[in-house]
C-alpha cells in the first residue's frame, strides 16, 4: 500500500519515466531494510549464513606497538591562501604483516594496501582532490628489522565551510574561526603516540581540546599521550584506593611497552582566528564573495569601455572630414567597447550563474552545466565573429566546428535521460570531449579572425607581397591548421594532468575495485564539462590583446601630422594612456583572491604614464627655447629639418674628434688651428627659420637636437621604429619572468596542477612579450617629449610609470600579506629592456653614417663622444651591479618555500 501511494504521488510530481523509476527503486529498497530489521528483531534470529565476519585486512592488532607522531602547521604569509602542511611518522615492527610490502613501488597493490592502512581511516576507494603532496613518502628500513613511514601531505585553505583533509588532519574555515581536527588512521588507534603538535601560525591557537602539554615556539602547542601514561609510575601507591590506579598505570605500561592494546590518541580540535586577509581569501567561493568579485572586475571594464567610446567622441569632434580608413577604425573601435564589455559579462554572469546553481542544491548537474555552459561559450564566439566580420568561408568553417556543442547541449535539453547514457556509456569522454575540443578552437579562431579585422582596418599589417597595394587576406587553408594543432596540443595537455591529478586524488585507491574504471571516466567526464568554461576565460582573459590593436590602429589612421608626440591632442593622449594601462600594466587590482576593488585602481593605471611624464616635458631637448627668438625647438620637427641637423651632427661630431686629437698631440705636419675648429662649431649652432638667422640653445648641441627627434620623420614612426628594436631584448626578459611566475618554487607545482598549466607558459610568454614591446612602442611615441639628451635618460620616465604601478601593488600586497618578491625582478627587467632599447634608437637615429664605420661600436661611441676607456669603465661597473642583483636574486630564500622546515 505505501508503495502504491509513493508511486502515484511520483506519477502526479513528474511524468518522467526517470522518477517512476526512482521511486520504484525506493521503494524496493524501504521494503528490504524492512525485511531485514524484522528478521534481525525476531527472537533467536540469527545472522544469514551469506554475511561472512569482516576481517582486519590492515591487522590492526599488530599495530599496538607502532610508534605515532604527527605534526601539522599553516603557513599565512606572503600567499593568498594560507597553506596547511602535515607530516605523519609511523614506525612499524616487523611482526606487522605487511611492513614489507612498504618496500615495494607506489604502483603495487600491496603497497598501496599497506600505506592505506597507515594513512586513511578505511578501506576502499579514496578520493581526496585537495591533498596535495610533493613527492613519495619516504620508507626507511631500520636495524630492528621495522619500517619508519614519513608521509608529507599539503593543502591550501581556499573554500569556506568545506572539510579538507590533509594527512591525519581535517580543517574547516569557518567566517570567523578555523577549526582543526585530528582524525587519526583507523588502524593505529590502538597505536603508541608519542607527539601531536599544532602550530596554526599567526595569532595562535583561540581554544584547544584537550588542553596541551607543553608549548613550542609562539603559536605551536604538544601533546604526548604515551609520556603522560609512564608518569604515574614514579610514585608507588600507599593506599587501597591507589592500588587500582596502580594497577591502571602499570596496565597503561604494559600496553605502551608491547602488550595487546593502548589507549586510541586523543582526540585534538584547535581553533583559532585567522587574519581577515586570510579569511577573506578563504570565502572566494561564497556566492556573495563570487558576486563583489565579478562585479568589481565588470565595473573596471565598464570604465575602460567608457574611455574607448569617449575617445571615439573626441575624434569624431575633429574638425577635418573624415577620410574612409578612420571611419573603419574608429567604428571598428566603437564596436570593440561594446564587444569587450558584452563579452566580459557574458564569462562573469556565467561563473556567478553556475555558483548560484551550486548553493540551491546538494550539487550541480552535468546536465544543467553542459546546457549552460556551451551556450554561454557559442553566443562569446559569436561576438568575436561579429567584430571580425569574416568572409563566408570563415563562417562556414565556425558552423561546422560549433556543430557539435550544439548537438550536445540540444541532445541534453530535449532528453532527460541523455545524461544517463553519456555517463554509462564509454562515447561519453569522446563525445563531450570533441564539443569542449571544438568550443575550443571556435574561440581561437574567432579571436584570431578579431584581430586580424582589426589590424588589417587600421594598416597595421605590412600589404601582400603576391598582390601589391593589397591588403593581406585571412587566409583559413593557413590559420585553420594552426588552430587545430593548438587546439590538440591543448588537449593533449589537459587529458595528461587532468591524469596526473587522478592519480594524485586517488593514489592509494583500491586497484582490484572493479569501478575504479568507471570512477576515471566519470571524472574525465566532469572535467571536461567545466573545461568548456574555465578553457574560453583562459582565453578571452587575453581580450586587452584586441583592446590594443583597436587602439593602434585609431593612433595610426587619426594621428595629427604636426603633432611633437600624442600628449598634444586630448583623444590620443586618452588612447595612449588606456594603451599604457591594459597592456603594458601588469596591476589588475586582484587581492586576496578578489577584485572587489578593482575600479578603484583604474585612475591609478590611466594615470601613471601621464603624472610621470608630463611635469618634465618642459624638460625635453625640443621644449628648450632658441636664443634669439625665444620659440621652442619643437616647432622645427618636419623631415626637412631632420635633415639638416643630422648633417650638422656629423660635422660637429668629425669637428670634436679633431680636437681630441689635437689635445692628444696626435696630428701630422701640419697641425690645424684651434681657433678655426671652434668657429666652425660656432656656426653649426646657427639655425635659420622663417623670421630670419637665430641660433640653437645654448645647453644643447645639433647631437642633442637630432637625437631628441629621433629615427623617425612623426611620433608613430618613432613609436613603431622602437617597439620593433625591442623584441629582441624582450625575449629574455619574458623568458625571465615567465620562469619567475610560472617555474619558480611552488609555481611549478601550481603549473602541473592546473588542467590548462602546461599550454599557459607559452600564454605566459605571450602576456609580457607584449608588456616590454607596448612600453617600448609608448617611449617611442614620447621620444619627442622626454627629457634627457640621451636615449638611456629617456628609458627612466616610462620606466618610473611602470614602477608606481608595481610598488602600489607591492604596498597592497604587503597590507594584505601577500607575496611580492617578483615584483622587483619586474621593474628590473622593465628598466633593462628599455634602456637597450633606447640606445638602440639613438644608434638609428644616424643608421645612415653605418657604412662608413667599421664597425656599430664606433658609430655608437661616436654618437656618444665616448672613448673607449670610459666604456670599459661603464662596462664594470653594469657588470659588477648585474652580478650583485643577480647574486641576491638567486641566493634570497624562496618566500614561498621559506617555511618548509618545521625543526
Amino acid at each position: 500500500m505505501v508503495c502504491t501511494d509513493f508511486a502515484r504521488g511520483a506519477a502526479l510530481l513528474d511524468k518522467h519515466a526517470l522518477i517512476k523509476v526512482a521511486s520504484a527503486v525506493l521503494c524496493s529498497s524501504l521494503l528490504l531494510l524492512a525485511t531485514v530489521g524484522a528478521a534481525s528483531a525476531a527472537p533467536g534470529a540469527s545472522p544469514p549464513l551469506s554475511a561472512p565476519r569482516p576481517t582486519d585486512v590492515c591487522h590492526a592488532a599488530s599495530l599496538n606497538t607502532a610508534k605515532v607522531s604527527t605534526w601539522v602547521r599553516l603557513e599565512h604569509r606572503d600567499r593568498t591562501y594560507s597553506k596547511i602542511v602535515s607530516e605523519l611518522t609511523v614506525e612499524v615492527a616487523k611482526t606487522w604483516p605487511l611492513a614489507q610490502d612498504l618496500l615495494l613501488g607506489e604502483g603495487s597493490n600491496h603497497y598501496i594496501a599497506a600505506m592505506s592502512c597507515l594513512t586513511r581511516r578505511g578501506q576502499g576507494q579514496h578520493r581526496r582532490w585537495r591533498e596535495h603532496r610533493a613527492g613519495t613518502p619516504s620508507v626507511t628500513s631500520l636495524k630492528n628489522g621495522g619500517v619508519k613511514v614519513v608521509v608529507r601531505m599539503h593543502s591550501w585553505v581556499d573554500a569556506y565551510r568545506v572539510d579538507i583533509n590533509v594527512g591525519a588532519w581535517r580543517i574547516r574555515a569557518g567566517v570567523e574561526r578555523w577549526t582543526l581536527r585530528l582524525r587519526p588512521p583507523a588502524a593505529l588507534m590502538e597505536a603508541r603516540w608519542d607527539e601531536i603538535m599544532v602550530d596554526t601560525g599567526g595569532r595562535g591557537a583561540e581554544s584547544a581540546r584537550p588542553k596541551p602539554d607543553l608549548g613550542r615556539g609562539s603559536t605551536a602547542l604538544v601533546w604526548r599521550p604515551e609520556a603522560l601514561k609512564a608518569a604515574p609510575q614514579e610514585k608507588p601507591p600507599n593506599d587501597k584506593a591507589s592500588v587500582g590506579k596502580e594497577g591502571a598505570a602499570d596496565s597503561g605500561a604494559t600496553k605502551a611497552s608491547g602488550g595487546t592494546k593502548t589507549d586510541p590518541p586523543p582526540s585534538v580540535t584547535v581553533s583559532f582566528r585567522p587574519s581577515w586577509q586570510r579569511s577573506w581569501a578563504a570565502q572566494n567561493n561564497r556566492l556573495v564573495a563570487v558576486v563583489l568579485d565579478r562585479a568589481g572586475e565588470l565595473l573596471a571594464m565598464v570604465s575602460t569601455t567608457v574611455l574607448l567610446l569617449y575617445a571615439g567622441v573626441l575624434y569624431r569632434r575633429r574638425p577635418v572630414l573624415p577620410n574612409p580608413v578612420q571611419k573603419r577604425t574608429l567604428r571598428n573601435l566603437t564596436v570593440w567597447a561594446i564587444a569587450l564589455i558584452s563579452l566580459t559579462a557574458l564569462t562573469l554572469t556565467d561563473d556567478v550563474l553556475v555558483r548560484y546553481l551550486e548553493r540551491r542544491g546538494p550539487g550541480l548537474r552535468l546536465q544543467t552545466l553542459i546546457i549552460s555552459g556551451n551556450a554561454f561559450a557559442l553566443v562569446a564566439a559569436a561576438v568575436l565573429f561579429y567584430v571580425a566580420r569574416p568572409p563566408q568561408r570563415l563562417l562556414l568553417a565556425a558552423g561546422v566546428l560549433a556543430l557539435p556543442p550544439v548537438a550536445v547541449a540540444v541532445a541534453m535539453a530535449a532528453q532527460p535521460d541523455a545524461l544517463i547514457l553519456y555517463e554509462t556509456s564509454t562515447a561519453a569522454p569522446i563525445t563531450l570531449g570533441l564539443a569542449s575540443a571544438c568550443l575550443m578552437a571556435l574561440t581561437v579562431l574567432g579571436f584570431t579572425a578579431a584581430a586580424w579585422r582589426l589590424a588589417t582596418d587600421g594598416g597595421l599589417l605590412p600589404p601582400s607581397r603576391r598582390f601589391p597595394g593589397n591588403e593581406r587576406v585571412f587566409r583559413l587553408r593557413i590559420a585553420g591548421p594552426i588552430v587545430l594543432m593548438w587546439t590538440t596540443a591543448v588537449a593533449v595537455f589537459f587529458t595528461v594532468a587532468q591524469e596526473r591529478n587522478w592519480q594524485r586524488a586517488a593514489w592509494l585507491s583500491n586497484r582490484t575495485g572493479s569501478s575504479l574504471g568507471a570512477d576515471r571516466r566519470d571524472d574525465f567526464v566532469s572535467e571536461t564539462v567545466w573545461a568548456v568554461g574555465n578553457g574560453q576565460d583562459w582565453i578571452l582573459a587575453f581580450t586587452w590583446l584586441l583592446s590594443a590593436v583597436a587602439i593602434l590602429a585609431v593612433l595610426r589612421t587619426w594621428r595629427s601630422p604636426s603633432a611633437v608626440s600624442p600628449f598634444e591632442d586630448r583623444a590620443d593622449r586618452l588612447l595612449l594612456l588606456v594603451f599604457f594601462a591594459h597592456v603594458v600594466s601588469t596591476f589588475s587590482g586582484y587581492f586576496v583572491g578578489s577584485s572587489a576593488v578593482a575600479l578603484l585602481w583604474e585612475p591609478l593605471l590611466v594615470l601613471s604614464l601621464y603624472w610621470t611624464v608630463a611635469p618634465f616635458t618642459r624638460r625635453s631637448v625640443l621644449a628648450q627655447p632658441l636664443e634669439r627668438s625665444g620659440r621652442p625647438l619643437s616647432n622645427f620637427t618636419d623631415p626637412a629639418s631632420r635633415a639638416r641637423l643630422l648633417r650638422k651632427s656629423r660635422a660637429y661630431r668629425e669637428t670634436h674628434a679633431v680636437l681630441r686629437r689635437l689635445d692628444q698631440g696626435m696630428f701630422g705636419d701640419t697641425p690645424p688651428e684651434r681657433s678655426a675648429l671652434e668657429r666652425k662649431l660656432k656656426k653649426l649652432h646657427n639655425w635659420s627659420t622663417t623670421a630670419g638667422p637665430d641660433r640653437l640653445p645654448s645647453g644643447m648641441s645639433v647631437v642633442d637636437g637630432a637625437l631628441a627627434l629621433g629615427p623617425g620623420d612623426n611620433w608613430w614612426a618613432n613609436g613603431s621604429r622602437c617597439a620593433l628594436m625591442s623584441l629582441i631584448p624582450s625575449v629574455p626578459a619574458s623568458l625571465l619572468m615567465t620562469w619567475a611566475w610560472t617555474v619558480k618554487g611552488e609555481a611549478w607545482q601550481s603549473t602541473l596542477l592546473n588542467r590548462f598549466g602546461v599550454p599557459s607558459l607559452f600564454t605566459e610568454f605571450l602576456f609580457w612579450m607584449p608588456t616590454w614591446v607596448g612600453a617600448a612602442f609608448v617611449m617611442g611615441t614620447l621620444w619627442r617629449q622626454l627629457p634627457g639628451r640621451r636615449g638611456a635618460a629617456k628609458a627612466l620616465p616610462v620606466t618610473a610609470a611602470f614602477a608606481l604601478l608595481v610598488t602600489a601593488e607591492a604596498l597592497v600586497h604587503q597590507f594584505t600579506g601577500e607575496g611580492s618578491a617578483n615584483l622587483p625582478l619586474e621593474v628590473s627587467a622593465m628598466l633593462f629592456v628599455l634602456t637597450v632599447t633606447a640606445i638602440a634608437m639613438d644608434f638609428d637615429t644616424f643608421r645612415g653614417e653605418r657604412r662608413y664605420w667599421q664597425s656599430r661600436l664606433g658609430l655608437l661611441l661616436s654618437i656618444y663622444q665616448m672613448r673607449y676607456y670610459s666604456l670599459q669603465a661603464a662596462y664594470l661597473i653594469a657588470q659588477v651591479i648585474a652580478m650583485i642583483a643577480i647574486w641576491e636574486f638567486f641566493t634570497e630564500p624562496d618566500v614561498v618555500l621559506k617555511f618548509s622546515d618545521l625543526k
